[in-house]
């Protein structure tokens, strides 16, 4: 039984390995649309699932919007043309500089500084999250940042009844709560704010589950979350066009945004086209600046030169000079006679007491710049001289007032001396100096040509320095007027307007999208179907299947009405395709056998539910048409059906018969034709094989055949049971049925194993429950050789459906193997 089971299963893998080699060369479009019509209902929910997928997408798919903007690059600078000027300012870069110009980083970042950005709200739903930006209810303001880590970082807020609400938020690991009141100040590690709250009417429904929070941007994020949304393109290479795109999930974001891109553009350009203006202005002032100082400097150096001198003009220099070391002349012999008069006054002075001549001091100070100095002093030494003579008159030099005396003229000496050595130190040094500056006369007077030399070098550079001072004045002034009159005719043609309408997902492409594609999904389903498909579908599958080594009888189209309980239609309707079937299948049975006498007519099948009752009563019926009679014996007695098919009951039959329990005459039962009469298979026994194979069996068919023209036998499924082997071996008329579109394809091994192994050389095959109509788009014909030959064409399912009530799975239905 394993093996029987592995052949079968490597039967079937074999089967599909060759539909699919072979696919593109035996299409068969008749299949194709049977296989369809069989799938309708998994296309319609395929399609339906892509419907509601498609509205579950949109539903929950946060819209994206885009609002775009174009500018126009030119430039111009009426005040270079005013002036005469050559423009200093040239934009002979391509488009393609300014579009990466926008797309750079670093253009984007200078957008946002002044976008309303630092601070990012949200309100977090339980699949959307809804970004207010501008238009929230709640707002930081003041807000400072302490520490970084808290920046980019999700801030839960949660807004209570009392108007009061609590953040919390993880930073470094560390989780931080606090709560604070309306307009308090929010205070925490990381940052300090002040939260204002608006009215707004999701704070007054308690029906509304509000999950606020708020981010802190750094602008590297937000750098990274716009650049991605911005698209610039160039337009028209021709008109210098550039479009500015962006989306985003919000429609005033994605306005703002491309709207400040391309403002900020026009004065990034007017900018950057006059910072050559400005670095020529730079240059001008930092030289003018230079200049200027070199100009101040030889203005001093010419100035120190003539203060220096004491002149206005330097060849007036020479006169001064000899007049002036004249003077110093003089001067010194003045002193030098003053400084030898000191010193004749010194050493008169500067003697013993008698030597002392009073009346030579005075006079050589007479005339003298020192006589009213030293007058007094040596006028009290010359009174105390002459006291001191008056006394030596009377008394000696014992006497005590002329030793006081003495003492004192002694004292008064030494302080005309003093005063004497101070004014002639005084001189002396006056003397010097006097000296020293006659030497720097004299070297100025020897130096006098190199200093005019100097004086006209930097008059010169003084000359220099003043025109180009001049120069660069004016120029300042030209280009300052020239950067004010600089205006660019940049400008934006078109202005970004709010979205109303999301660019994605657009509604009518998405559901197109998902329909296609539960159309794909469906045609894939019922092409693997078709590729995977494994029942017979056809007489030229039995033949080709069997490489023409079985006989076909024929074939039974479908019956498209309600079968009736008795399964006899021949009589119901004779010139039915079904009963010309049959007709056809009786005239086929004599090039199996044409001899006279009673036959045996044993049919079978592979499984149940393939129509071997249904075609036994039938035929029965088809050949008692002719004359004949027939009787049908049920040995399927494990799985009995005609008593159902003629609408008896099953109380008796071959089971009672063959174990003695009945007779013979009370077990055949007549039909409603003429002709024709039938023995039900009786209670189900335990051991259906024994009774069959049992000797009473075969001298019952005998004692049959001796009153019956033609006895049918229904034995049971030889794929199942080999109970009927021997009655079809000992028939004369040994029929296999199959049926369209049910019957899998390996069972034809099972024909080929009876023939081979049993030896069964007359076993012919019906086709039962073709679906004539499909035979429009198919054009498989079958034709059998041995004995009789068959015809049929068409495809479709059998007419009744027995599975024994068990559930199909789900790939097997879908993949046709239920």
């Amino acid at each position: 039984m394993l093996n029987e089971e592995t052949n079968s299963s490597s039967a079937s893998f074999d089967s599909y390995k060759e539909r699919i080699t072979n696919f593109s060369q035996e299409f068969d479009l008749g299949l194709f649309v049977f296989i369809l019509k069989r799938s309708l209902i998994w296309i319609a929910l395929c399609v339906l699932t892509a419907l509601a997928s498609a509205l579950i997408y949109l539903r929950y798919t946060a819209p994206t919007y885009e609002a775009r903007a174009m500018l126009q690059l030119s430039e111009s600078n009426t005040a270079q043309q005013v002036l005469s000027m050559n423009s200093f300012v040239q934009d002979n870069n391509p488009i393609d500089v300014h579009v990466e110009l926008l797309r750079s980083k670093y253009f984007l970042g200078r957008v946002i500084e002044g976008l309303p950005l630092q601070v990012s709200y949200f309100n977090r739903g339980q699949i959307l999250t809804e970004e207010y930006y501008t238009l929230s209810f709640f707002r930081l303001e003041e807000l400072v940042v302490l520490d970084s880590a808290v920046l980019d970082l999700p801030i839960d807020l949660d807004i209570t009844d009392d108007r009061r609400a609590a953040i919390a938020y993880t930073a470094n690991g560390k989780r931080f709560e606090g709560s604070f009141g309306k307009g308090e100040p929010i205070r925490t590690p990381h940052f300090t704010a002040r939260l204002v709250l608006d009215d707004h009417p999701l704070l007054n429904d308690p029906d509304v589950a509000l999950n606020l929070f708020f981010r802190i941007n750094s602008n590297e994020s937000l750098i990274r979350r716009f650049s991605q949304n911005v698209v610039v393109d160039v337009a028209d290479y021709t008109a210098r066009t550039i479009t500015i795109t962006y989306r985003d999930e919000n429609a005033t974001l994605a306005h703002d945004v491309s709207k400040a891109m391309a403002e900020f553009f026009i004065k990034y350009d007017v900018q950057r086209r006059s910072e050559s203006a400005e670095s020529v202005i730079r240059f001008i002032r930092s030289q003018k600046d230079t200049v200027y100082s070199q100009l101040r400097d030889s203005e001093y150096r010419l100035q120190n030169i003539r203060m220096d001198n004491g002149v206005a003009n330097l060849d007036d220099l020479t006169p001064i000079m000899l007049e002036r070391s004249e003077n110093y002349e003089d001067e010194r012999v003045k002193l030098t006679l003053e400084i030898e008069l000191l010193r004749a006054m010194a050493k008169a002075t500067d003697k013993p007491m008698p030597e002392i001549n009073s009346y030579d001091l005075l006079p050589m100070l007479t005339g003298t710049e020192y006589e009213n100095v030293l007058s007094k002093t040596i006028g009290i030494l010359l009174d105390l001289l002459r006291e001191r003579e008056e006394l030596y008159i009377d008394a000696t030099d014992r006497n005590i007032a002329i030793r006081s005396l003495e003492h004192q003229v002694d004292v008064q000496k030494r302080v005309v001396l003093e005063s004497i050595r101070e004014l002639l130190q005084r001189a002396e040094r006056r003397r010097e100096d006097l000296d020293a500056v006659q030497r720097e006369f004299e070297s100025r007077y020897r130096s006098l040509p190199e200093k005019e030399l100097e004086y006209g070098r930097i008059e010169r550079v003084f000359s220099i320095n003043e025109k180009y001072y001049t120069l660069l004045l004016e120029k300042d002034i030209e280009y300052n007027i020239s950067k004010a009159g600089f205006v660019p005719e940049n400008r934006i043609l078109e202005t970004p307007g709010i979205p109303e309408v999301p660019i994605f997902p657009k509604k009518n492409l998405i559901l197109t999208y998902y329909l296609a594609t539960g159309l794909i999904l469906s045609f894939v389903i019922v092409l693997v179907r078709y590729i995977l498909h494994d029942n017979i579908t056809s007489l030229h599958d039995i033949s080709k299947l069997s490489h023409a080594s079985i006989s076909i009888l024929g074939m039974v189209p479908k019956y498209k009405k309600e079968i009736p309980i008795s399964q006899l239609l021949i009589d119901k309707n004779p010139k039915s395709l079904i009963a010309e079937a049959f007709r056809s299948i009786r005239t086929n049975l004599q090039f199996v056998d044409n001899s006279t006498g009673a036959k045996i007519v044993a049919i079978t099948s592979t499984i149940s539910g393939e129509g071997k009752t249904f075609v036994a009563i039938n035929l029965a019926g088809i050949i008692s048409f002719s004359g004949k009679r027939v009787i049908i014996l049920d040995l399927d007695m494990r799985k009995p059906k005609i008593h159902l098919g003629f609408g008896v009951e099953n109380i008796k039959g071959m089971s009672t018969l063959l174990i003695g329990k009945d007779t013979l005459e009370g077990c055949i039962q007549h039909s409603s034709l003429q002709g024709l009469d039938f023995i039900t298979a009786g209670p189900i026994p335990p051991n259906p094989s024994e009774l069959i194979i049992s000797a009473r069996m075969s001298s019952l068919v005998e004692e049959l055949k001796q009153l019956y023209d033609v006895v049918l036998i229904d034995n049971p499924p030889v794929g199942l049971v080999t109970d009927g082997i021997p009655v079809i071996q000992r028939a004369d008329y040994p029929i296999y049925i199959f049926r369209a579109d049910y019957s899998k394809k390996q069972f034809v091994q099972n024909v080929d194993r009876l023939i081979n192994e049993n030896n069964i050389r007359r076993l012919s095959t019906i086709l039962n429950g073709v679906d004539v109509e499909r035979n429009k788009y198919g054009y498989n014909y079958g034709y059998g050789y041995g004995y009789g030959y068959g015809y049929g064409q068409g495809y479709g399912g059998g007419y009744y459906e027995e599975r024994s009530g068990k559930k199909v799975g789900f790939f097997k239905w879908i993949f046709g193997r239920g």
